[in-house]
């Protein structure tokens, strides 16, 4: 009895796990072509030519992207390439810039005047007239933040190659009104960890069961960083370099449009945003409108196409970490796109039919040229709605008026270093207190409010009204609150199927991850307030006898110190905590 029990459950397993059914000879050939009809420059590699096979038959590695961009920089007077970070294992990272050759030769120009637009305070209403009738919209277009989601960064190489070489009116069209920034490969380290086991489970037949290690790879994968930190969850962190030189490329841009290209499951079919509720109460007002027009358009462009695909489901926009939450918080209309992951040859999906690794690129590549079209379109209303957000988010009668971030001094130098750097990072205006000063009402990180509240001078105050008040408001807000609609769903989920609705992280409180008591206050700053300007270092003090050192004395109230005790334990010194007051000589 037990051996045929034994049997039974075996076979049971062998049918759940049987692989996917054999391809036919023509199904792995996908036909779709990208760019129909299209002529490019002669001069122009090909994108083939450069990486051995056409983009999407196999996945790029991080090197073959990178000669791919050079090629292209060196043949096109329509795109630049720029470096603006480095991997922990020492990859590049690029942003390209592609626009009309006119474009090119006024990039300085058009970059000014974006800047005066994303700060408004003093701009009259002509010059803001005339720069918004005469620059450019600009789009920031970032593939792969995951590593083994592999089909954004390929896709990016046929967009960037169709916009560098097409000889088409369309193309030259579509260039004279946008700058294009592409950031065609987010996660270098994480892609050439996956790139590496597709080549280990490669075999001579096509692998189309999404079982196989071809398509899941094995732990670390290749979702993560070197140090196995998700960089889409770095935004509001500022932890990795990949992360840091983004801030500083994409944010110094002030983009209008910002794509985020993901995939999801081998047998999903493709998300895009508008996302679900809860949504986070500081995403400027203006933009939902546009989020429901561009993803009504992709949707007509995968219609013609025949391709299913759907909205407003599994992710929300809560979280401020993510890439194209980051980018919303800052003025642009972040916009995400999951494709169902196929790491190479193809997928058998359950209905029987085969999604090829291609097919899934084609649609990363026509979301994207859906989107630039029609940010081409509504680029003035575009402009006019960012303009009017970032002139509300500075009013003295705005949304964010009255109301300072305060973070009370301490002797925990580093940590306030740590935060410091952050805001920094980010663009914030930041000051401190010169003097004593007195608030009517202060809140704490516990939600208790204080009357009358004395704060010390020496406090870093950052007000919330303030070009990127936006991002700020996300950032350090104590307790945002999920509308109650959002929590009831919420129960209601976790009471039928024991688990949470939520995507991710639901509560963060950046001045509490790094140990600083910070207060809200119902204020502006006060006239005492200056701009914060970095200090220097303090020497440590030093206990001698006949000018001979006997002792250096480190503050321990720092975090530092404990690191410098163990570093200078491994080098055979004596070291020695006070605890208590002592004097020395007087």
């Amino acid at each position: 009895m037990t051996s045929r029990l034994l049997v039974l459950l075996l076979g049971g397993f062998v049918a759940l796990a049987s692989p996917a059914a054999a391809p036919k000879d023509d199904e792995l050939d996908y036909r779709g072509e990208f760019f129909p009809g299209s002529e490019y420059d002669p001069s122009v590699p090909t994108p083939e030519s450069i990486l051995g096979f056409p983009v999407g038959e196999r996945t790029a590695t991080p090197e073959q992207i990178g000669e791919c961009l050079e090629a292209w920089a060196r043949a096109s007077s329509r795109m630049r390439v720029r470096e603006y970070a480095r991997t922990h294992e020492g990859r590049p990272l690029w942003y390209v810039i592609l626009t009309s050759r006119e474009n090119i030769s006024r990039l300085d120009e058009i970059h000014a005047g974006v800047e005066k637009l994303a700060d408004p305070r003093g701009l009259s209403g002509n010059e803001a007239d005339r720069l918004v009738a005469s620059l450019p919209a600009v789009a920031w277009m970032a593939y792969s933040i995951h590593g083994d989601e592999t089909s954004g960064a390929d896709a990016a190489l046929a967009v960037i190659y169709h916009l560098a070489a097409a000889r088409d009116e369309a193309v030259e069209a579509l260039l004279d009104d946008l700058v294009v920034l592409i950031d065609p490969m987010m996660n270098p380290d994480g892609r050439g960890r996956f790139v590496q086991q597709i080549a280990e489970h490669r075999g001579a037949q096509p692998n189309i069961d999404d079982q196989s290690l071809l398509h899941t790879g094995y732990w670390p994968w290749g979702r993560m960083n070197h140090y196995l930190f998700d960089l889409n969850r770095d935004w509001i962190l500022g932890v990795h370099p990949e992360t840091r030189g983004r801030i500083r490329a994409a944010g110094g841009w002030h983009p209008l449009f910002f794509v985020d290209a993901h995939e999801m499951g081998a047998q999903d079919t493709y998300l895009f945003s508008p996302p679900r509720d809860p949504q986070n109460p500081n995403f400027p007002g203006w933009q939902a409108e546009w989020l429901e027009t561009f993803a009504r358009e992709q949707g007509a462009a995968f219609d013609r196409a025949g391709w299913t695909y759907y909205t407003g489901e599994w992710n929300e926009g809560w979280y401020p970490g993510y890439s194209d939450a980051w980018a919303g918080f800052r003025g642009a209309i972040g916009f995400l796109y999951e494709q169902a992951g196929i790491a190479e040859d193809a997928v058998r999906r359950p209905e029987g039919t085969l999604l090829t690794y291609r097919e899934s690129v084609h649609h990363q590549v026509a979301s994207s040229l859906a989107n630039l079209n029609s940010l081409r379109d509504h680029a003035g209303a575009i402009w006019e709605a960012y303009l009017s957000g970032r002139r509300q988010a500075v009013a003295a009668d705005g949304p964010y008026a009255n109301r300072t971030f305060a973070v009370l001094p301490t002797t925990n130098r580093s940590r306030l270093r740590a935060f410091l750097d952050l805001m920094t990072l980010q663009g914030f205006e930041l000051f401190t207190a010169g003097a004593d000063f007195t608030v009517s009402e202060a809140t704490d990180q516990l939600g208790i409010v204080h009357r009358r509240k004395k704060i010390p001078a020496g406090t870093l105050l950052i007000p919330n009204r303030q070009p990127e008040a936006h991002l700020v408001a996300a950032m350090l807000e104590f307790d945002p609150r999920m509308p109650e609609e959002s929590l009831r769903k919420e129960r209601k989920e976790i009471l039928l199927k024991g688990k949470s609705r939520i995507y991710d992280t639901t509560a963060w409180n950046l001045t509490m991850l790094q140990g600083l008591e910070a207060l809200t206050l119902s204020s502006e700053l006060p006239g005492s307030a200056v701009r914060y300007e970095p200090g220097t270092a303090r020497r440590a003090p030093v206990f001698s006898e006949n000018g001979a050192a006997v002792a250096w004395i480190i503050d321990g109230a720092d975090d530092l110190p404990v690191a410098a005790a163990a570093r200078l334990m491994e080098r055979g010194m004596q070291v020695r905590i006070v605890d208590r007051p002592l004097t020395f000589k007087g």
